[in-house]
Formats: C-alpha cells, sequence, structure tokens
C-alpha cells in the first residue's frame, strides 16, 4: 500500500517540475501582462446562457443582453466572446484581426504575423514588408505599406488599380497619370504635360494650374491661350471659338472657327469667295491685305456677309447703329438704315424692302435681264430663279449707300475711299491695271481678267427661269461669286478691282467709282491708252488724267441703289 501511494506523489512531483520549467520559459500574464496571450471564451463564464432573461450584459455568459434577453456570440456584437482573441475578430470562426489587435497564433491576424500576443505588420513568414522589401501581390500584409502595389485589403497585397486611392502600377499621380486613362489635376505628380489635365507639367513635375500663357490649350480657353469666358485675349482667324466674343474679329463661324470678319460666319457669301466654283468652302469672304499704307477687302462684299449682319442684330441695324460713336458713325446716317428684316413690303424700315427690287433703285427687279442678289421672299415684288444659298454666295448688288456703310463698319472698318480703291487698282501706284498689264485697254481682251460682258454665267438656271432672246431675265445669273476671275488679281490679291460691279466708296454719300461691270460698263474705255498710276477706267476715255474716275451722284430718282453698285471694306 505505501509503495503504491508513494507512485502517485511522484508523478504529481514530477508534473509541478515540468510545469515550472514551462513557466520560466514563458512569462505569465501575472508577471508580464503585456505579453501575456488574450483570454479565450466567454467574459462571464458563470453567467446566463443564451435566451435567459437579462437587463445588463453583464448577467449573461456571452455578456451580451438583447431586447431582454441573453444572446448567443457572434462576430458582430461588439463583445469579444466565444473564441474570438479580440472584439469580434480572430478565433476559428472569426475574421481577422487588425494591426494591434489580440491573438493567439499568425491566423488570427489579417497581416499573417502575431508577436507578443498583438497583431503586427509583416508578410507571408515574416519574408518581406515591415523594414523588409515590399510584399508581392498576394502576399500577406498588414497595411499598404507592406506591398508593392501600396494597396492591403483584406490582409493581402492587391493588384494596382485605377480607383484605389494610391499611386502605383504606371501611374504619375494618385489613380491618374501615365498609363492610367484619367489625367492628373493641379499639384499632382508627373512625367509630361500628357498627363495632366491642364496639359502643362512643371520643372518640379508637378502639374500647373492652366494659364493664359502656357502655350497649350487648356482650362476655359477655346484655343491656345485665347477665348472662353474672361480670357484677356482673344483668338485670331482660323483658331477655334465657342462664340462670337472668343475672336478677334468678334465672328465664330458656323465651324466654330474665327473668321476674318465679323460678317464671314455663315458658309454662303461667307466661306465661299476665290477662283474655284461651288458652294463648298474655299477662301474667308472677309479677307483682307496691305496695299501700300491702306488694309483693304480682298473681295466684294457678299449677299451672305449682308445677311449675316442682319441675323446677328436680328434686323435692328438702326438701334445698332444708334449706340455707335462719332469717330466710327455719322448719326445723320442712322434713320436710313432699317430696324427689321421683314415688315410691309415697300416700308423702308424693314430690310427685305431695302435690298429688294424697288426702294428707289434702278434695275434691280427681276425679270428684265436686271435683279438683285439678296434674296426676299415673293411679297416683297418679285420672284428670284435661283435659291437663297446660290445668291448668298454672290457679290452683293442693289444696297443703299447706308446699309453698305453700316456693314463695313460692323466689321471693324468704313467703307472704303476711292483714294484706297485706286491703291488696290493701280497697286500702289505701280502699274496701270490690277493685273500689271499696260497699254491700250480693250473690253473683249479682258474677259479673262474680268466680269463683264455678261460674260460670267454660273450656276444654270433652273427648269423654267425666264428667258428671252437676250439672254436670262434674271441678271443675278451674271454676277459672280466674288474671286472667280483669279488672273485679275492684283499683286496682293485683291479681286474684281475691274468689273463684277461697280463700288460704292465713302468720299461722300452715295458716290461710287466707275471701274466696269458684269454688264457693258467697260466699253467706255476701249481705245484708251492710260498713263502711269492712272486706272484705265472712266466716265470719258478722253478725261484730263487728274479728273477723278467717279460720280458724285447716283441718281437723283434712283438714289438707293442700282444693279450695278456693289462695295468692299477697307480698315
Amino acid at each position: 500500500m505505501h509503495v503504491l501511494s508513494a507512485t502517485p506523489f511522484k508523478l504529481s512531483l514530477l508534473t509541478l517540475l515540468a510545469l515550472g520549467i514551462v513557466g520560466s520559459a514563458c512569462t505569465t500574464g501575472s508577471e508580464d501582462p503585456a505579453h501575456s496571450p488574450p483570454p479565450v471564451g466567454d467574459p462571464n463564464p458563470n453567467g446566463k446562457p443564451p435566451g435567459d432573461g437579462c437587463t445588463t450584459g453583464n448577467e449573461c455568459r456571452t455578456g451580451v443582453c438583447t431586447g431582454a434577453m441573453c444572446q448567443a456570440s457572434t462576430n458582430t456584437d461588439g463583445v469579444r466572446n466565444g473564441d474570438e482573441t479580440d472584439v469580434d475578430c480572430g478565433g476559428a470562426s472569426g475574421p481577422s484581426c487588425g494591426l494591434g489587435k489580440s491573438c493567439t497564433t499568425n491566423e488570427n491576424c489579417a497581416s499573417g504575423l502575431c508577436t507578443d500576443f498583438k497583431c503586427a505588420a509583416g508578410g507571408s513568414s515574416a519574408d518581406c514588408g515591415g523594414a523588409l522589401p515590399k510584399c508581392a501581390d498576394g502576399k500577406p500584409c498588414g497595411a499598404g505599406s507592406d506591398c508593392e502595389s501600396g494597396v492591403c485589403e483584406g490582409g493581402t497585397c492587391k493588384a494596382p488599380g485605377p480607383n484605389d486611392g494610391v499611386k502605383n502600377g504606371g501611374e504619375t499621380g494618385v489613380d491618374c497619370g501615365g498609363t492610367h486613362p484619367d489625367k492628373c489635376g493641379v499639384g499632382q505628380g508627373c512625367l509630361s504635360g500628357d498627363d495632366c489635365q491642364s496639359l502643362v507639367c512643371d520643372d518640379a513635375k508637378k502639374c500647373a494650374a492652366p494659364s493664359y500663357d502656357d502655350k497649350v490649350k487648356n482650362g476655359n480657353e477655346t484655343d491656345v491661350d485665347c477665348g472662353g469666358p474672361g480670357a484677356p485675349k482673344k483668338c485670331a482667324t482660323g483658331l477655334t471659338c465657342a462664340d462670337h466674343d472668343d475672336c478677334e474679329s468678334n465672328g465664330c463661324t458656323y465651324e466654330k472657327k474665327c473668321a476674318a470678319g465679323a460678317s464671314c460666319t455663315q458658309l454662303e457669301g461667307g466661306q465661299t469667295c476665290g477662283a474655284n466654283e461651288g458652294l463648298a468652302k474655299q477662301a474667308d469672304c472677309c479677307e483682307r491685305a496691305m496695299v501700300g499704307n491702306y488694309t483693304i477687302d480682298k473681295y466684294l462684299i457678299t449677299a451672305g456677309r449682308m445677311r449675316a449682319f442682319l441675323t446677328r442684330h436680328n434686323g435692328k441695324i438702326r438701334d445698332w447703329a444708334a449706340t455707335l460713336p462719332a469717330n466710327k458713325w455719322n448719326q445723320a446716317w442712322t434713320a436710313q438704315l432699317p430696324n427689321s428684316i421683314a415688315g410691309t413690303p415697300g416700308d423702308g424700315s424693314n430690310a427685305n424692302t431695302q435690298l429688294g427690287p424697288y426702294y428707289g433703285k434702278r434695275s434691280c427687279e427681276t425679270g428684265y435681264h436686271t435683279g438683285h442678289t439678296f434674296w426676299t421672299p415673293p411679297e416683297y415684288g418679285d420672284t428670284k430663279d435661283f435659291p437663297q444659298n446660290v445668291l448668298d454666295t454672290k457679290a452683293l448688288n442693289c444696297v443703299p449707300w447706308w446699309m453698305m456703310a453700316a456693314l463695313c463698319v460692323f466689321d471693324g472698318g468704313h467703307l472704303l475711299k476711292e483714294a484706297e480703291l485706286r491703291a488696290a487698282y493701280t497697286n500702289n501706284g505701280v502699274t496701270a491695271f490690277p493685273w500689271g498689264a499696260r497699254g491700250t485697254y480693250t473690253t473683249t481682251a479682258q474677259n479673262g481678267y474680268a466680269i463683264g460682258e455678261f460674260s460670267y454665267a454660273t450656276p444654270n438656271p433652273p427648269p423654267g427661269a425666264g428667258v428671252d432672246n437676250d439672254g436670262y431675265l434674271d441678271a443675278a445669273f451674271y454676277i459672280a461669286p466674288p474671286g472667280r476671275r483669279p488672273d485679275g488679281y492684283n499683286t496682293t490679291g485683291h479681286a474684281d478691282l475691274v468689273g463684277n460691279l461697280l463700288e460704292w466708296v465713302s468720299d461722300s454719300e452715295r458716290q461710287f467709282v466707275w471701274k466696269g461691270s458684269f454688264e457693258r460698263h467697260a466699253r467706255e474705255a476701249d481705245g484708251y491708252t492710260p498713263g502711269a498710276n492712272d486706272p484705265y477706267m472712266s466716265m470719258n476715255p478722253t478725261r484730263n488724267p487728274t479728273v477723278p474716275w467717279r460720280w458724285h451722284d447716283i441718281d437723283s430718282v434712283n438714289a438707293n441703289g442700282y444693279y450695278g453698285i456693289g462695295g468692299r471694306c477697307a480698315y
């Protein structure tokens, strides 16, 4: 019996010694609480089981009292219970714990590393992250700083994404620039302007804010460093615009490009001048060039330019002119202008009457080898053989002097003077003809240079157009869009200085220059040999060369226009 009784005693002693050895290797909670394993299990082992009534969680085994009843532990109840190592994490069924949370094994931690019973930053088997090289995609992590991508989600390094809030992959900034489809905002990193919304990457490799001198189109600009709301600089001809105010010319075309002049914004008659036929876009009808000290329109004013002018102001040209300063406009002329596009036929207060067949003009009614190029509805006195889009391309005739003068002011200039026209005609006093030849003038020999003698006939009149033995009855057939005779241009590219239409000048009211037209107005010069700096055109070929080549009064009865008179502007 003694022996038997001694045996259990010896076994118990060995067990205690063994425990003593273990205790010396691992610090107990009482000796070093900071390095003690977390308690595992419910917080109140002797509390009420789930389902019993309660008033507070302290009464319950799980520490959770909801609805006056003790509840079973869950991973979302805000209490460390069950087999959790920290509140709602760790254990066999709980989610992984974040950094600093209590743990007993690496598996309890999102970072994959449990050190001194706390989840610590690190990687798989401590081979990356923290102070070690960063971890590749798919490796365990505790924070984004552990990962090559900078993104740690759910304890795992994630591949770079387009919206992960981190500069990674081929990006130059946070979720922008480089290989990212979005460009970077101001202050973000960049390698070149292509990385930036502003298209400007500064010397510090940061995206700069847009400015009006950075040589790129950015911000609210409509083109490079110009245009847009509040822009200090307007855009030059040909640059992109959104509105008229974006342009130096105050004219933004139908294609959203700045025109050379405010009245050249529509296609027909705005962008259809030059040598080629048809309605397709070619030269800007408001192009201008220097001749000596003068800047002059290259082309005669078109019907389309007048239409754009009227449309821009809704026909209220009189109201617009009333606001002009004295150095731009003589207010004594304002009452002569229309103040609507449409109105009672015959009433000069509307533009259709002033530009139509009658209103104190000569040869402007359609049907007698006469006619006007500004299309008006039939109720204003005649029916045109050509549609509006065709007529808008043609040089404007049958226009009152005051309306032509007003259009030139709208375009930033003035109706040209006789001296300005003479300078263009003679290439600033060098030649007797715009095209440079000198010698005896013969009308029929000049058809390749000038629109005259009914030599121009385009486009083909539609079926049913009026015609008799002398030709088509609508004279608009013979009036050309400006610029169709390139051989007749002067050395600076000015067209129709001979022929197509006579021209209003602003030396005095209702004064024009006799320089030939589409009809027979050049025959007076047949047989005349001009001298140096002497335009050949004159009312009388035997005139004294010092006599001005102009009329001072068109006709007291038909003073408001003529089918052979147009004009152009100077600046």
